[in-house]
């Protein structure tokens, strides 16, 4: 559905508005404005935060001594706000417009009454038809408390004065899957709700802004969660805005989908019924066959895959070259010939695991005779929303498989090629066991089809998301079928004051880096100040695989000296409580083991945690008081797999506490009906 906005916000950047040797393009700058003024004649409501006020003075005016940074921003933007005002003014008038200036400081948003008052002063400008022309006054502002850039700052004014789109216009179409100046690489139409884009991010800045892409997609995740549709474009193509508000599917940008308006902007749910429903009715037929069937099919394709690995790891790389190798998300992603036969042998080890249907767990006799049993059952169609990680669509399929289920793959664009070729060496095992080839079915990854699956009430029993945390948070919140949530993991080691120093070294090293982008990855070494002295033992094996890691004061010192230097940071707060998924470990020195606990409950994801520790007490003090679903003690927390609680695959490690807790395998994905057989009682 095309959206209709009557109110609009358009940020526009100073290398939009700015030519290469840094003087005003007052032919674009006339372009910008005569496509506004074209949407304001067209009854549309539009907020200006435009950049440039620093770069049209700095081609005024020669200082006639050297500046200090702040002197000059105050010089430039003083002279050049004067000059680009005065243009914006002139521009608006051969058009019959009025516009109006408004400058603002980063304090005015956290005062209620600047915040009213700056607020009302626009709508009163909006009411009587002119334009507000903001920007942030370098004049005044202090360096510490300044916007980020005027991106933070139109997406402060879009919120405030509550559009329905924001419109960034920089030098670029939008965001990129890699580096937008080689060949090979996409760009994003549409972000969704929860999409994670930390590979895809360009860092760099333009020369005359304080900005870059990371700063705006940063901006637009923020906005768009509040109900904004917002759009990252190139302000130097012709007749950009024109095309965005017009809804021409060919305009190159990146639009960030917002999350209350998600559901209204799909196309209509009918579309995706006619697969749900196949799916739903394979579900039914998939009952009919015998735990033999499914075992044999299993093997099969595990064989099947085998057999195809030249064409699964050639479409492989076609996904791999979309990505940088600096991706964290890069190893999840890559297959090999070595990991292609691990995943076919998981599949085969959950051929020989004994069936999860039909199992009484209850059975009792009630004194009227009643015979009552309550049975293990399938759950029916189980749906999987996952981002780049193949050997989720082949783990998937087995376990449901075994389990009875029918399963719905959403799988990220990054591995779509990798998941095609995995269904389709499956679909064909399938059809040659005269099975419904809709039982394992792949959805295209497109937010449409996201939005179907999430309100798929009458197909889907279950779902689980397997990928961010900002992805599971998205789906728990919109979804309306039923979902177990894979949380994201943080997960800490306690080297205790009465650990064992050579089995610490191992442990927090296989923690740490036997794969450094999965969930149960070492994030976080907690060690005991008693214990100081043999962390430089402890980091030894760390610094031979270049793990950098951001450790408090106490460990610093420690470290200085002891451990590479271009891998030793200070830590600060954001050091904690983050999901690596790569090279890099916090270390936090704690007073005991007390301290240790409060400061995993304050951090943890309830994933995995673990002690180091030779001493009974403390371990049993572990185990009792830290609320996750797996506890260690003397083992890393790299076992947290279902293949490793001999599950044979896993379908995700649950970090909730209803249904299923940890590594979640064929038992943790059934469910059960009760049974009752009785001979003509009846209830007094």
């Amino acid at each position: 559905m095309k959206q209709s906005f009557t109110r609009i916000a358009v940020k526009i950047g100073s290398n939009v508005l700015t030519r290469q040797d840094g003087t005003l393009d007052v032919t674009r700058m006339s372009a910008l404005v005569d496509q506004i003024a074209g949407l304001y004649k067209a009854g549309m409501e539009i907020i200006v935060v435009s950049s440039g006020a620093v770069a049209s003075g700095k081609s005024e005016i020669t200082p006639l001594r050297t500046l200090g940074e702040v002197d000059q921003r105050q010089l430039f933007s003083a002279v050049g706000q004067a000059k680009l005002i005065n243009r914006y003014f002139e521009l608006f008038r051969d058009h019959g417009i009025a516009v109006g200036q408004v400058l603002t400081v980063k304090e005015n948003f956290a005062s209620v009454s600047h915040y009213n008052i700056q607020r009302n002063c626009m709508a009163v400008m909006l009411e009587n038809g002119v334009i507000p022309i903001v920007n942030e006054n370098d004049t005044i502002s202090l360096t510490e408390l300044m916007f980020t850039d005027n991106d933070e700052l139109s997406g402060r004014i879009a919120t405030m004065m509550e559009v329905q789109a924001l419109v960034i216009l920089s030098n670029v179409d939008g965001l990129y899957d890699g580096d937008p100046t080689q060949p090979g690489t996409h760009l994003l139409r549409e972000i969704m709700p929860g999409d994670d884009l930390s590979g895809y991010i360009q860092t760099g800045k333009s020369s005359l802004g304080r900005g870059g892409m990371q700063t705006k997609a940063g901006i637009a995740r923020e906005v768009a969660a509040q109900g904004i549709h917002v759009y990252i474009a190139n302000g130097k193509r012709n007749d950009i805005l024109a095309d965005l508000m017009t809804h021409r599917e060919d305009t190159p940008c990146t639009h960030f989908i917002p999350a209350q308006s998600f559901v209204e902007v799909q196309k209509p749910a009918s579309q995706w019924e006619p697969t749900f429903a196949a799916v739903r009715n394979a579900s039914v037929k998939l009952s009919a066959f015998s735990t033999e069937d499914i075992n044999r099919l299993l093997y099969a394709i595990a064989d099947a895959v085998e057999e195809q690995a030249d064409y699964i790891l050639a479409e492989n790389r076609k996904d791999l070259e979309r990505m940088s190798p600096d991706n964290p998300k890069y190893d999840r992603l890559k297959l090999t010939e070595s990991r292609l036969k691990e995943m076919a042998d998981g599949v085969r080890h959950v051929a020989e695991l004994p069936t999860p249907l039909g199992r009484i767990l209850k059975e009792t006799i009630r004194p009227n005779g009643l015979h009552i049993r309550k049975m293990s059952v399938a759950f029916g169609v189980i749906g999987i929303i996952y981002e780049a990680r193949p050997n989720v669509t082949l783990d998937v399929s087995a376990l449901c498989l075994k389990s009875g289920s029918a399963c719905l793959l959403k799988g990220g664009h990054e591995a779509d090629c990798s998941n095609r070729a995995l269904v389709k060496a499956i679909r064909g095992v399938l059809e040659a066991f005269g099975m419904d080839r809709h039982t394992v079915e792949l959805l295209p990854p497109t937010r449409e089809a996201t939005s179907g699956m999430l309100h798929a009430d009458k197909y889907v029993d279950l779902l689980i998301p397997r990928g961010s945390s900002a992805l599971i948070d998205f789906v728990r919140k919109e979804a309306t079928v039923p979902v177990i949530e894979t949380g994201a993991g943080i997960c800490h080691t306690y080297f205790d004051r009465y650990g064992d120093a050579g089995k610490g070294t191992a442990i927090i090293h296989n923690a740490k880096t036997r794969r450094v982008s999965v969930c149960n990855a070492l994030d976080c070494l907690l060690i005991d100040a008693d214990r100081l002295t043999d962390l430089p033992l402890l980091c030894a094996p760390l610094a031979e695989s270049r793990v950098t890691l951001y450790a408090d004061s106490q460990a610093l010192q420690v470290l200085e000296g002891n451990y590479p230097a271009e891998l030793l940071q200070p830590a600060t707060e954001e050091s904690y409580g983050t999901e690596f998924l790569d090279y890099k470990m916090a270390i936090k020195t704690v007073e005991g083991i007390e301290e240790a606990l409060m400061h995993i409950r304050r951090y943890s994801s309830r994933h995995s945690e673990c002690i180091v520790t030779e001493d009974i007490a403390h371990a049993a003090r572990f185990r009792k008081e830290i609320d996750a679903a797996c506890v260690y003690v003397n083992a890393p927390t790299s076992f947290t797999d279902g293949g490793q609680f001999g599950m044979g695959a896993e379908i995700g490690i649950s970090t909730q506490k209803l249904h299923a807790r940890g590594p979640m395998g064929l038992e943790e994905i059934t469910t059960y009906k009760w049974l009752i057989d009785g001979d003509g009682q009846i209830r007094k």
